[in-house]
């Protein structure tokens, strides 16, 4: 218990005007009681990175990668990993300890720095090596083999303990991380974690509980590249891009399109980390049904009919959802929390064209992928049910691609 003299005391007492006209400048809402609603979003496309040396360096917006590197500011220490906050500050940690770490806030508009009230815990594992900022703008931070990681929601006096060295993720004991790994925080808020020197990736649910959900092998591009770290957004295209920092520069990915931006180690030291806030825009479940689509669901009870979902749309050959879906999918989790009965089969299809065996597969994969979503929003998963048909029932045989692509679609049968 901590002890406070008369001086002290009265300091606070002076303080508390101050700290009241900070928090609301700020708009953080520190009085709410409810941590898990969002914080205030102003967050811009610049990406940003950091080398070992504590160099920060702006890599221009998501659409628009400088073709150079150039130092912005120097940080007070070596660094491995920083995270954006949705207010575009920096924050930041030392590297290689791993006794208590105060975080260090850089404000990129400013042009200053300085150490904030969060520390980070001591750890068995290294330093802390790579950090991320989710959809609602908590920071996190994860020691060198993810053995250890934090959560800190800048309202809060306190860094969250998301599991430690002792904890066990459902699931874990598949995730290796030896030489050490990087990630950073989906759509979804799942943590997207990858081997450094292997092609190993994996995905860790948090809601309702830590769950490993997925490991992957690579087998494309991804393999030649030897990472410090990974970021992933979605452009104006809603097309899939991937960062990587090597220790010599930024790879971009985008549609297997390769980008290489050299940086001069000798000077600027090698690249771990980077950081951005809006790799994702996440619309919000809590929608007014629309009582069309409702009416039709109920009707499908009685006759016994298959509803197609027509706005649920994926990328030839892959599993992931298209942002452009979220409200189909969205306007389904209302209906589905009105009507508690209900229980459904996700029914996935593909296109025609292909191996039959890896279509089966792959429509599977798409209508888990739709069950994961109505999950984690909140939907029971005793309700769900999947079933994957691959391309053997076509609506439309012939025709051109885009002709084609209604039949690569989702529908769901309800059943009592």
């Amino acid at each position: 218990m901590k002890i406070f003299n008369h001086f002290t005391l009265i300091t606070l007492f002076q303080l508390c005007p101050l700290m009241l006209t900070i928090a609301q400048k700020d708009n953080l809402r520190r009085d709410d009681k409810y941590y898990d609603t969002g914080l205030p979003n102003n967050c811009d496309k610049v990406l940003y990175a950091v080398s070992q040396r504590g160099a920060i360096i702006n890599l221009g917006t998501h659409d628009n990668l400088v073709d150079h590197l150039v130092i912005e500011a120097l940080l007070p220490f070596r660094c491995n990993a920083i995270a954006k906050s949705l207010n575009n500050k920096i924050f930041a940690v030392q590297a290689d300890k791993s006794t208590e770490q105060i975080v260090y806030e850089y404000n990129s508009i400013a042009k200053n720095g300085k150490f904030t009230k969060w520390v980070l815990p001591a750890h068995d594992d290294g330093g802390w090596i790579s950090a991320g900022t989710d959809t609602k703008g908590k920071l996190y931070f994860g020691t060198t083999t993810m053995r250890t990681m934090v959560r800190i929601d800048l309202r809060k006096k306190e860094v969250d303990v998301i599991w430690g060295s002792k904890d066990k993720i459902k699931g874990g004991e598949r995730m290796t991380c030896y030489d050490g790994c990087n990630f950073y925080i989906n759509e979804r808020d799942e943590i997207m974690i990858k081997e450094n020197k292997k092609n190993s990736s994996y995905r860790i649910s948090q809601y309702p509980s830590l769950v490993l959900t997925e490991q992957k092998k690579w087998n494309n591009q991804f393999n030649n590249i030897v990472c410090n770290d990974w970021y992933e957004y979605r452009n104006t295209k809603d097309e899939a891009v991937s960062i990587f920092a090597t220790r010599d520069g930024i790879v971009q990915i985008n549609d297997n399109r390769l980008k290489h931006i050299q940086l001069d180690t000798l000077k600027y030291g090698i690249l771990t980390d980077i950081a951005g806030c809006e790799s994702y825009e996440r619309r919000s479940p809590y929608i007014v049904i629309n009582e069309k689509k409702e009416k039709l669901i109920l009707e499908a009870i009685a006759k016994k009919e298959n509803i197609r979902l027509d706005r649920i749309l994926f990328k030839q050959g892959e599993s992931k959802i298209l942002t452009g879906s979220y409200d189909e999918l969205d306007e389904l989790v209302a209906i589905l929390q009105k009507n508690k009965q209900i229980k459904i089969v996700l029914e996935g299809h593909t296109d025609i064209s292909g191996n039959p065996e890896d279509n089966v597969l792959l429509s599977l994969e798409r209508v888990n992928a739709c069950k994961d979503y109505l999950i984690l929003q909140g939907i029971d998963k005793s309700r769900l049910q999947v079933m994957g048909y691959g391309g053997s029932r076509p609506i439309k045989k012939f025709g051109t691609e885009e002709e084609r692509a209604i039949n690569r679609r989702v529908e769901i049968k309800v059943i009592e």
